[in-house]
C-alpha cells in the first residue's frame, strides 16, 4: 500500500510542477485555467442460484455476487474526476474510483493522472498515469453508463484488469478515406492487482509496451491492438522451485530449473463497432500468451447485437475464452511428496480457463445521464476463476444463470 500511495503522491507533483510551469510561461494576459469537474457511478445488484460460489465480473475482485443471496459489491461503483485546460495545448485531468478491489476494500484508486499537450491537430502527447486502449465504447472499464451491457465482456475483457499504467503515450492522427487513422504508441510501468486464489497478486517490476491503431468513420470503429507486460522479478513461484530442485529427482529438477523469475505478458485485439440508425453490432478477438511456466496460450471472443426503439435499446450477446498451458509438464513424485505433488499440480493448471457464456438484456435511457439495464446470462464454464468457492479457488464443470439490474448515470 505505501508503494501505491508514493507512487501516487510523485505523480501528482510532477503533475503540479509542469502545470505550474506552464502557466508561468504563458503570456501575461492569458486567461485562468478553465476547470472541468464531473463523475460516474452505477449502482448494481445481481444474483445467482449456485450456492457456495461467487461470480466475479473481473479477476481484480477479491469478492462479487455470491450464490444464493441477493449482492450489491460486484457491479457497484463510483468516480469523479477533474480537468483543467491551460491554453489551447496544454491540459491535465485526474481521476479517481471507488470499487470492490482485489483486497475485499472500496479503497479510491487514482486510475488517470496525466498532463496532455497537443501541438498541433495531429499529434497528442500525454505523460502520467494513463489508461490502455482495450475498450471500444469508452476509455475505461469502470463508466458504466459508456456501454450497452451491465459489464464488458469478462471472458475478453475481465481477464485483462492490469489496464493502467504509469509512464507516455503519443498519439498521430490523419484523414484516410472516409475516416480519421490514430497510431497511439505507449509506455511504462504496469499498474494493477488481480486476485487469485484468494490471495492478492501485485506482479513486480511490470514494463508495459503497446500500440493501438484506430479508424473511425460515420457509423464504424475499427481498432487494432498489441501490448506486451514484462515482469523481472517475479517470485511467486520461487518457493515451488525451490521445493523441487531439493528431491533427488531428475524430472523434478528439470521441471525446478524451468520455473523463471522473468516472463511475458502479450496481448493482441482486434476489435469493430459498427451503428447505423437503431441497429448497432460490436465484435472483439483477443489472443493472449504468457510465458511463465508451464506457458499459456488462450483467445477470446464476443459479439453483441443491439437495435434501439425510443429511449429502450434490447440486446444480445455471446462471448468465450479458453486459456490453456501449452507444454506437457508432467511430474510423479513418491507418495511421501503427496503435498509438494499437489502444489505442483497446481501450479501447472493455476490459470487454465474455459468459459463461455450469452446474455439477453435491455438499456432503458429513462432520463439524460441515466440508464437503467437489466440482463440475464447463462455461463458455463469447465473451468474458471471469475467464478470462485469460498477458498477463492477456481470453479469446475458449473453451468450458472446470473440476473443483474443496474443504475448507471453520469455527471
Amino acid at each position: 500500500m505505501k508503494t501505491r500511495h508514493s507512487t501516487t503522491l510523485r505523480l501528482l507533483a510532477l503533475l503540479l510542477s509542469l502545470s505550474a510551469g506552464t502557466a508561468a510561461g504563458a503570456d501575461a494576459d492569458a486567461e485562468e485555467p478553465v476547470w472541468r469537474f464531473g463523475g460516474f457511478g452505477t449502482v448494481g445488484a445481481g444474483y445467482h442460484g449456485s450456492d457456495g460460489l461467487t461470480y466475479r465480473r473481473d479477476l481484480e475482485q477479491a469478492g462479487g455476487h455470491e450464490g444464493g443471496r441477493l449482492g450489491f459489491r460486484g457491479d457497484s461503483r463510483i468516480g469523479v474526476q477533474a480537468s483543467a485546460s491551460f491554453d489551447a495545448r496544454w491540459s491535465a485531468q485526474i481521476q479517481s474510483v471507488s470499487r470492490l478491489d482485489s483486497e475485499g476494500k472500496w479503497t479510491p484508486q487514482l486510475s488517470w493522472t496525466f498532463l496532455r499537450y497537443t501541438p498541433s491537430d495531429t499529434l497528442d502527447m500525454r505523460i502520467g498515469r494513463l489508461g490502455v486502449d482495450l475498450y471500444l465504447d469508452g476509455d475505461s472499464r469502470h463508466v458504466g453508463y459508456a456501454f450497452t451491457t451491465v459489464r464488458p465482456a469478462p471472458e475478453v475483457l475481465g481477464v485483462v484488469t492490469q489496464d493502467l499504467f504509469d509512464g507516455i503515450d503519443l498519439t498521430l492522427r490523419r484523414p484516410a478515406g472516409d475516416g480519421l487513422l490514430s497510431l497511439r504508441l505507449y509506455g511504462g510501468h504496469s499498474r494493477g492487482d488481480l486476485s487469485l486464489y484468494g490471495n492478492r497478486f501485485r506482479p513486480s517490476d511490470a514494463r508495459r509496451l503497446g500500440a493501438t491503431l484506430d479508424w473511425v468513420s460515420d457509423g464504424l470503429t475499427l481498432r487494432a491492438a498489441w501490448g506486451d507486460t514484462y515482469t523481472s522479478h517475479d517470485r511467486a513461484l520461487a518457493p515451488l522451485a525451490a521445493a523441487l530442485a531439493a528431491v533427488p529427482d531428475v524430472v523434478a529438477q528439470q521441471r525446478a530449473a524451468q520455473i523463471d523469475a522473468s516472463h511475458h505478458l502479450t496481448f493482441a485485439g482486434l476489435g469493430a463497432l459498427y451503428e447505423r440508425g437503431p441497429f448497432s453490432a460490436q465484435a472483439l478477438f483477443s489472443w493472449s500468451r504468457f510465458s511463465q511456466f508451464p506457458t499459456y496460450r488462450g483467445n477470446g471472443a464476443s459479439v453483441l447485437l443491439a437495435y434501439r426503439v425510443g429511449a429502450w435499446k434490447p440486446y444480445i450477446s455471446y462471448s468465450r475464452l479458453s486459456l490453456d498451458p501449452q507444454e506437457q509438464r508432467d511430474l510423479s513424485l513418491p507418495v511421501p511428496l503427496a503435498g509438494l505433488q499437489a502444489s505442483y499440480d497446481r501450479a501447472v493448471d493455476r490459470l487454465t480457463m474455459n468459459q463461455r457464456s450469452i446474455g439477453v438484456g435491455v438499456r432503458y435511457d429513462f432520463a439524460r445521464n441515466y440508464a437503467l439495464k437489466f440482463q440475464v446470462d447463462h455461463i458455463d464454464a469447465a473451468r474458471s476463476m471469475l467464478i470462485v468457492d469460498a477458498r477463492g479457488m477456481a470453479a469446475r464443470d458449473v453451468g450458472m444463470t446470473l440476473y443483474s439490474a443496474t443504475l448507471d448515470f453520469v455527471f
